[in-house]
């Protein structure tokens, strides 16, 4: 594990010499000299580390690396920090800049003398005890960075998850969410032990065309060890998808007995189906049950748990279904199907190594999947030396998943060693938004960009990495892309403890408050402790807090509301600030420049103005933590912000962006501020959306297809109005003349928008375009025509129209289309001319 850090810091130091050169002459070359050094002592942690026991010396000498490496870099970070401080002052100050410049450079130079002595001393502690046989550096990382790039062109861009095994599960109980003659509210537990697939089969049966038709209100939540009800009521009410705006911010604000009444309320009357994942206690169903009607209109809940007494412990109606393991031919079958993507010949000798291997797996099928995700990236000659070190760690004559996890583990990149273990901030059964957590990646400095790929692109690959090796799990997809995703609690429970031994990561709650560390590099907070001190904010290494949960002040022992930049050293090095729902106060003087993420509250977003355009160097900037999305009215000024490359919120009042080469996501702005930017500089900007708030028809603001014409890598776009809006699209006789429009956009959302012409003759000639949806779009023309040859990749087409009398569909338009969806107040006047194949698509 310590090899993943160590790579790190290396890499850190190479970005140091590359650009910031001037400030470094000094030492420059002892930064190399440490360089060489540690990437030699690298090589050795990979052989420590690839054995099969570690024993205590090099245990101990592992963790003397990990201490080094961190101090290097926070050695590099500090005086970065007060050379930025100097060049920052003004007045009088700045006579004092000549000495103290000075004094720096002699205390990096006394730092790094020490740091050359420790390494010095470690590698004679490493000769003087034996420690690991030196294995070249693994310097292919750019092999291995091609690797990673092949093995994601090869996969099938369709590949959607398949449970094998539980077929016959799934058709007992869809007949029991589906039976028309119990029309009472019936409880459907399913129960086993971790990694048997409750979550798999839960959400199988969510999923199914027959039950989203069956029930029109769909929820779906989790519980786990630790819980707060008025959480979960929360993403009940969420899920359900029957509260926005001014309501949602309303709501959010409720006691846990208001969630319940408002809860009780939206449900009462109609037909519900609510899954409730991972329950631990009978106490968590007690405290949601009063919240769902016992009403007769045949609603459905559906619960996962390990615990039988917690299956077999609910009232009212219910069946409990135990979920029993795979037998061999199931356990072969979901093999297969993961283990033999890469694969061209299985031979006799390769097929039988795999057949002993899954039955010592005993059928449970997480032990199954990470297995066959490590096989999938070995050649064949390779299986035999996994097979190997399988067997000389069987229990009980079995394969356990620990076991199988820390080989896929240690075969992973650095990199991906790091996305994993940062997977450890999330809270158990926690939904992670793909785009966030590839934000986050970023900010932390974990992820390389390359001449054909962005850091954006690059972290992607990484998340699919996990996904494919079945270390991470695909819950949502969106054109055929994970939008979110999820670990399970088995793997998580591994993640938290390397991540704990590594300092990377600390998780405070109130269980594990007197363990909180002082050294940590990463703080979390799951849940609003009140006891949470102030004095946690003295570990001058904190790179990250991260805090997950419900709205609030987060307060120190006198009652005294945490402040971030108080004291001179404290949180200066931060580099990943996400507050959530929680409330900080800044001090005016902190120099937080070292800081690429802040994730905030739009709700608070105007406490924190003047602090964040003092972040010069920030790259995400993401006001969206507030699930009801709150908006901001005020000016915001981001013009000296010039490393931005994602910027997120409900910006209302006007937004104010300079040199924005690197943006990349930018959602949502007002059309006044849009027509306002300089369109021509967003060279690289990939997702857009503009909101119009406002309901004045003087500050409402058409916007021309004209400005996004200039946006030759946006692939999403979403137009928003709350009342019509004029979008200007280029003439008919322009559009006759055009061969392509738009060349890069996948995918084009537009609410509340208002044509004066026919908009698909423009539409369908977007060549990458795969989903287009018109909500609540005004069209007086009447009539809709698509052409032969039009809409050559969409596959999703949604019509949500005030009023439409015609739509027309040529035979040979849109050979790719899955879904067709089309509302109007007026269907049964509207006249469909479409081929028979697309009525298929029809729902």
């Amino acid at each position: 594990m310590v090899d993943a850090i160590t790579e790190f810091v290396v890499g850190k130091i190479g970005n140091y010499l590359i650009e910031e050169a001037s400030m470094l002459i000094g030492v420059k070359d002892d930064l190399e000299e440490l360089k060489t050094e540690l990437r030699c002592i690298h090589g050795y942690l990979k052989d420590v580390e690839a054995r099969e026991r570690e024993d205590e010396a090099s245990k101990e000498w592992s963790k003397l690396v990990l201490d080094f490496a961190y101090d290097v870099e926070d050695v590099l970070d500090t005086y970065h920090l007060k050379l930025d401080e100097r060049s920052q002052r003004r007045g009088l100050r700045r006579l004092t800049n000549k000495i103290g410049r000075k004094m720096d450079a002699y205390n990096i130079v006394d730092d790094i003398k020490i740091l050359k002595r420790r390494i010095l001393d470690i590698t004679r502690k490493r000769e003087t005890y034996g420690i690991g046989g030196l294995k070249e550096p693994q310097g292919g990382g750019n092999t291995s960075s091609l690797r990673v790039r092949q093995l994601r062109r090869a996969r099938s861009v369709d590949q959607e998850e398949v449970v094998v095994g539980l077929e016959d599960d799934a058709k007992i109980l869809l007949e029991k969410l589906l039976d028309y003659e119990e029309k009472n509210r019936f409880i459907i537990s399913i129960f086993g032990m971790g990694g048997l697939g409750k979550t798999a089969l839960a959400r199988k049966l969510y999923n199914s065309g027959d039950v989203k038709e069956r029930f029109k209100y769909r929820a779906w939540t989790y519980v786990s060890q630790e819980y707060k009800t008025g959480d979960i009521l929360m993403r009940i009410i969420r899920s359900l998808r029957m509260t926005f705006g001014e309501e949602s911010e309303k709501i959010r604000k409720f006691a846990e007995e208001e969630l319940e009444v408002y809860l009780h309320g939206l449900l009462e009357g109609k037909k519900y189906l609510v899954v409730v994942d991972d329950i631990w206690e009978r106490e968590a169903w007690e405290s949601l049950k009063r919240a769902l009607p016992c009403n007769h209109e045949g609603s459905r809940v559906i619960i996962t748990t390990r615990i039988k007494a917690v299956a077999e412990g609910v009232d009212g109606r219910f069946y409990a279904h135990k979920l029993r393991f795979l037998t061999f031919e199931e356990s072969w079958e979901l093999f297969e199907q993961r283990a033999f993507r890469n694969i061209q010949r299985k031979d006799e000798d390769l097929l039988k190594t795999g057949k002993e291997m899954v039955q010592k797996c005993r059928g449970l099928p997480l032990c199954i999947v990470v297995l066959a995700g490590l096989l999938s990236r070995k050649t064949p000659s390779e299986w035999n030396d996994v097979c190997n070190s399988l067997w000389r760690h069987l229990k009980d004559d079995s394969i356990h998943i620990s076991t199988v996890f820390d080989l896929s583990f240690k075969d992973l990149r650095h990199e991906s060693k790091l996305c994993f273990l940062y997977l450890s901030i999330f809270p158990e059964d926690y939904e992670i938004d793909r785009e966030k957590l590839i934000h986050l990646l970023v900010a932390e400095g974990f992820i390389q960009g390359n001449e054909e790929e962005t850091m954006e692109d690059v972290a992607r690959s990484y998340i699919e990495e996990l996904i494919d090796r079945s270390l991470l799990e695909a819950v949502r997809r969106k054109r055929r892309k994970v939008m979110s995703c999820r670990i399970h609690d088995l793997l998580r429970d591994v993640a938290i403890k390397k991540s704990k031994e590594l300092n990377f990561v600390n998780v405070y709650n109130d269980h594990l408050a007197q363990h909180s560390s002082t050294t940590c590099r990463r703080e979390v907070v799951h849940h609003l402790i009140r006891r949470y001190s102030s004095e946690k904010y003295k570990n001058k290494r904190t790179r990250s807090f991260l805090y997950f949960g419900k709205s609030g002040f987060l307060v120190g022992r006198d009652s005294e509301t945490m402040k971030i930049g108080r004291d001179s050293e404290t949180m200066k090095l931060l580099r990943v600030l996400h507050l959530g729902g929680l409330r900080f106060h800044f001090a005016s003087n902190g120099n937080l420049i070292h800081l690429r993420y802040l994730g905030i509250h739009g709700y608070y977003f105007s406490y924190y103005l003047a602090f964040i355009s003092k972040l010069r160097f920030l790259q995400t900037l993401d006001a969206s933590s507030d699930a009801s999305g709150h908006i901001i009215s005020e000016t915001v000024d981001l013009r000296k912000l010039t490393s931005l490359r994602h910027v997120i919120g409900k910006f209302f009042g006007e937004l104010l962006i300079g040199d924005a080469a690197n943006l990349q996501t930018l959602r949502s702005i007002s059309s006044d501020s849009w027509n306002k930017l300089k369109h021509e500089l967003l060279i690289n900007l990939r997702d857009l959306e503009i909101y119009e708030y406002s309901t004045s028809e003087e500050r409402r603001v058409p916007v021309s297809w004209a400005s996004l014409t200039k946006l030759r890598n946006l692939r999403v776009l979403k137009l928003r109005a709350k009342c019509g809006v004029y979008l200007w699209l280029e003439s008919e006789e322009a559009v006759r003349s055009m061969d392509v429009i738009s060349p890069s956009l996948e995918s084009v959302t537009l609410v509340g928008i208002t044509f004066e012409e026919d908009p698909m003759p423009f539409f369908q000639k977007m060549p990458r375009l795969e989903g287009l949806i018109l909500e609540n779009c005004h069209y007086s023309g009447g009539k809709m025509s698509v052409s032969e040859q039009g809409f050559g990749r969409l596959r999703k087409l949604c019509f949500f129209m005030e009023s439409l009398d015609e739509l027309q569909i040529e035979e040979e338009a849109m050979p790719h289309l899955i879904e067709l969806l089309i509302i109007s107040k007026e269907l049964e006047k509207l006249k469909l001319i479409i081929p028979n194949r697309l009525r298929a698509c029809m729902r």
